[in-house]
């Protein structure tokens, strides 16, 4: 494994692909596979590995003279030109084996196949694993206890948390310098502000306070967490061993997962509380019959769910079908559930929240693709009919639409909706729709392009987006401030160098790609259909997928930051056997 991984990076390196790149994973897979061939056999001939190594040796030094400038060219900082540098020789000489065995095993008839031998180290590790790991109670301790352990450094050097543009004005609010808006889910501002009371009752320092909600969502955070991997266990036993391990080292020392847990954003929460919804439909689906309780919690999760993210509660609707067909056996707990889910949240979203005066989200939010695509028309100097271009005209000015537009960002258009006539707009609604559809009948490739220019991150993996690349609190004039706990260079250049490794190693920079996890979730829904597993809260992840494709202003890892951390439930569900 270790060479196929050597020959991978270097191969990636050297023609300057990205790691995320799907290409690196074919060329792990296929020198992996090609490795493992060569090594199915063994030869009476005792130097024949001995000289592989030597002819692999001088190889890879003379490639490594003839290419160090091109690999390192991509590099400023001294530290990752070395280590191209050396990855260079490593990987060459890792690929020059691989081919010298598989040549080998070719053309030396005098060999034999080897025994397959179960790794004894493994083996070992295992088994101590589970005696001391005996249960899944024992799984979400170990699991919640490491993530707080591996999240502590950036709570520290972050605190009293990271705090953005999005979470400044959610604090705008909470201390009435803005009204309240469901822009940014009410339900998590009135969370943040019920900590950061109760931290006001222990220091006046706003700043210190907010740290209050910061430590609660850590714990709540790393609870989820938690849970997951206990479902892991539950739906493996003790066949699960590499992917549960894996998937506590994911949640607690991945660096973005770290920065996440200590962002004051609504999509950390949401995520939390979507891994409580995925494993209690999960824990439903395996009972004969589920109780009262078990559609009560239901109902609990759904609404908070709904709250929690507007896509979320579209997603849910959508879905409320599929749920009720699924527990057809339980048909008027099913209804009744979903129905409670649905009228409560409606509820709260209209009259509730009118009542109180909290702003709903424009209309011109949701119109981030058609206004990205029909601006991408304009950009491009397409032909519109004078009709046609009334309709715009009447809307926006389009004077200054070609330095505004945005491929990968669609708030500069939405922006310039809002400076133009947004009354006509909505006052037109029909018309605008017609025109929509007209241009892209007419100019479907660029329909199809700005799209995929703006959102075709989240079902490709090889686009280029910053995960994790945060800091501190942006300037306000709150007086929030960054406080750091610990810091000094060697902390602050030690982030830099954990985040970017996810843009330098290969495979493991998949897992900084929302197109990967996207992927997940499609191969492992097709594999639990085939294999006839209930895979009902597939089809909700799959809807939340959906609703980001045609809405989402841009492309964000944090958007479907959710489907990130069910992966290991979703692989646990398609490999298991037991039918749920």
């Amino acid at each position: 494994m270790y060479l196929a991984f050597f020959a991978c990076w270097m191969i990636q390196l050297l023609i300057g692909i990205t790691v995320r790149n799907p290409l690196t994973v074919v060329l792990f897979v296929c020198f992996y596979l090609l490795n493992k061939k060569a090594d199915s056999y063994s030869y009476k001939l005792s130097n024949i590995k001995q000289i592989g190594i030597v002819i692999s040796v001088i190889l890879s030094g003379v490639f490594t003279f003839v290419f160090r400038k091109r690999v390192t060219a991509a590099f400023t900082s001294g530290i990752f030109k070395l280590l191209a540098v050396m990855i260079l020789f490593v990987g060459t000489f890792s690929l020059c084996l691989i081919i010298y065995k598989y040549l080998i095993s070719l053309l030396i008839k005098d060999k034999e196949l080897k025994e397959v031998k179960e790794n004894v180290k493994l083996t070992k590790i295992r088994e101590r694993y589970y005696e001391l790991i005996d249960s899944p109670k024992k799984v979400f301790i170990l699991t919640f206890v490491l993530c707080l352990i591996g999240w502590l450094p950036y709570f520290l050097y972050e605190f009293p948390g990271i705090m953005t543009a999005d979470s400044l004005v959610q604090f705008e609010q909470i201390t009435g310098v803005r009204d309240y808006s469901n822009h940014h889910p009410v339900a998590h501002t009135l969370l943040i502000k019920l900590f950061h009371s109760i931290g006001r009752l222990f220091t006046a320092d706003s700043s210190v306070a907010i740290s209050f909600y910061t430590v609660f969502q850590e714990l709540f955070f790393a609870t989820c967490l938690a849970t997951g991997v206990r479902k892991v266990r539950e739906l493996l036993d003790a066949e699960g061993f590499i992917l549960e391990v894996i998937s506590i080292l994911f949640f607690a020392f991945v660096p973005f997962n770290a920065v996440f847990a200590v962002t004051i954003w609504k999509d950390i929460p949401f995520a939390a509380i979507t891994i409580l919804l995925v494993c209690h439909v999960i824990t439903m689906q395996k009972k004969s019959e589920a109780q009262i309780k078990d559609f009560v919690i239901m109902a609990v999760l759904g609404i908070l769910f709904a709250l929690f993210r507007s896509n979320a509660w579209y997603a849910f609707i959508l879905w409320t079908p599929i749920f009720i067909y699924t527990f057809r056996k339980d048909l008027v707990k099913a209804i009744i559930t979903m129905t409670a889910v649905i009228v409560t949240v409606a509820l709260i979203k209209g009259p509730v929240m009118d009542s109180l005066g909290v702003g709903k989200p424009d209309f011109v939010e949701s119109l981030s693709v058609p206004t990205a695509q029909i601006a991408r028309v304009l950009v491009n100097d397409r032909k519109l009919t004078p009709k046609q271009q009334e309709l715009i005209d009447n809307c926006i000015d389009t004077t200054y639409i070609h330095e505004l537009y945005a491929p990968d960002y669609a708030d500069n258009i939405k922006e310039l909706v809002r400076a133009g006539n947004v009354e006509y707009l909505e006052a037109h609604k029909r018309d605008y729709l017609k025109l929509w559809i007209e241009l892209g009948t007419t100019y479907f490739p660029d329909y199809l392009a700005a799209w995929y220019d703006l959102l075709g991150g989240y079902i490709y993996p090889d686009f280029a987006y910053s995960v994790g690349d945060i800091d501190g609190i942006m300037t306000n004039e709150m007086d929030l401030v960054w406080k750091p706990q610990i810091g000094g260079k060697i902390v602050v250049k030690s982030k830099e160098i954990l985040i970017k490794l996810g843009d330098f190693i290969p495979i493991y920079g998949m897992m900084w790609s929302i197109g990967t996890y996207f992927w997940f979730l499609v191969v492992t829904l097709i594999i639990c259909i085939r294999k006839k597993i209930s895979h009902l809260e597939s089809w909700l992840l799959l809807l939340m997928m959906g609703t980001l494709l045609i809405a989402a202003p841009n492309l964000e890892f944090r958007y479907a930051y959710s489907i990130v951390l069910i992966w290991p439930i979703l692989i646990a569900k398609a490999n298991g056997n037991k039918k749920l």
